[in-house]
């Protein structure tokens, strides 16, 4: 296998990321994500989802409503996502309630079938269970957004909040990212304590509800082929 030719000589030592000092860097301890502030740190997670490729997400968000000013809020709809790909091809099935629909992006093509409640939210019960193929970008991508793209969601969660990596505890070989000032925590994005901070899982909770999310299998592209022939295009 490729991976082992010229297995005498020793391994590159690993780059600390750009901005590190490295009298305090040493690659035995991880990327040095924990070193940097948090506009750095949030460069080098973007940077890193966005090199690395396809990968499945999957997760759930609950919304926080409010019936009305004088009632405390009350957990609402749930919305579970499960996606495969990169941006610009992937699979995903969504689910809201009764509301479910399968998806495909690929070759500039969007594919949809949703089941009669997600025809019914559109005003149009006769595409139950139908497949839609749409040239460019279906309407509902921009529907679900930012759930349906992995660079999307944690670069909204980033946007605008303090980040604080914790140092690497023991033998973890993950790093947790928390969101959110010090004393008001948002979530906690756990990333990749060894090379590229890929992101892992994520946990939030705030004012609009509370969500949680995985990612795995990395650089793993879906059978887009079997998708296609589960969505045909009428």
């Amino acid at each position: 296998m490729g991976v082992l030719a010229g297995c005498s000589s020793a391994p590159p030592a690993p780059s600390a990321p750009p901005g590190i000092d490295l009298e305090h860097f040493d690659g035995a301890d991880g990327n040095g994500l924990w070193l940097l502030g948090g506009d750095a740190a949030e460069r080098e997670i973007l940077d890193a989802i966005r090199a690395g490729g396809p990968v499945h997400m999957t997760g759930s968000f609950t919304e926080l409503v409010q019936p009305d000013p004088e009632s405390d809020p009350v957990r609402g709809r749930s919305i579970s996502v499960d996606v495969r790909g990169r941006p610009d091809a992937f699979t995903a099935s969504v689910a809201a309630g009764d509301l479910a629909m399968s998806m495909l992006v690929a070759d500039g093509t969007t594919r949809v079938r949703g089941n009669a409640a997600y025809a019914a939210s559109l005003g149009a019960p006769e595409l139950a269970d139908a497949v839609t193929c749409t040239v460019g970008e279906d309407p509902a991508l921009e529907r679900w957004a930012p759930m349906l793209s992995p660079i999307e969601l944690v670069g909204a969660v980033l946007a605008g909040a303090e980040l604080g990596v914790a140092p690497p505890a023991g033998e973890s070989d993950t790093l947790e990212v928390v969101v959110g000032t010090e004393g008001s925590p948002l979530g906690v994005l756990t990333v990749e304590r060894f090379g590229p901070p890929l992101p892992r899982t994520f946990t939030a909770a705030d004012v609009t509800g509370d969500g949680a999310f995985s990612f795995a299998e990395w650089g793993t592209a879906p059978d887009l082929d079997a998708a296609a022939a589960a969505l045909p295009c009428p």
